[in-house]
């Protein structure tokens, strides 16, 4: 599938807050930037509201995905891997979250 929206995001201020971002996250529970694998809609530099979408999501890949807060304290970080058709909340390592 292609286009997965994995989060979206209220209108936030720019000064206090970065553009949401996503990635690939390691097995060993690393970050991993190296490749662009979504893009955030709104533009992030001006505040605006949008969604996180993930270009082409792969079965049991876990995506970190979340937004900082440049003065701390509600920085947001969420982890998610995508099921084939959803996706499903876990933690760093992919072990999935009871809802």
């Amino acid at each position: 599938m292609k286009n997965q929206i994995i989060a979206s995001f209220e209108m936030f201020n720019k000064r206090r807050y970065s553009s949401p971002y996503v990635c690939k996250m390691g097995d060993n529970g690393t970050y991993n930037f190296d490749d662009r694998v979504g893009v955030y809609t709104g533009n992030g530099r001006e505040g605006e509201a949008g969604d996180l979408v993930v270009f082409e999501p792969v079965v049991g890949q876990v995506y970190g995905y979340g937004q900082k807060d440049y003065r701390g304290g509600n920085t947001m970080k969420n982890y998610a891997k995508w099921d084939g058709e959803k996706f499903v909340p876990c933690d760093i390592l992919g072990r999935e979250i009871a809802a």
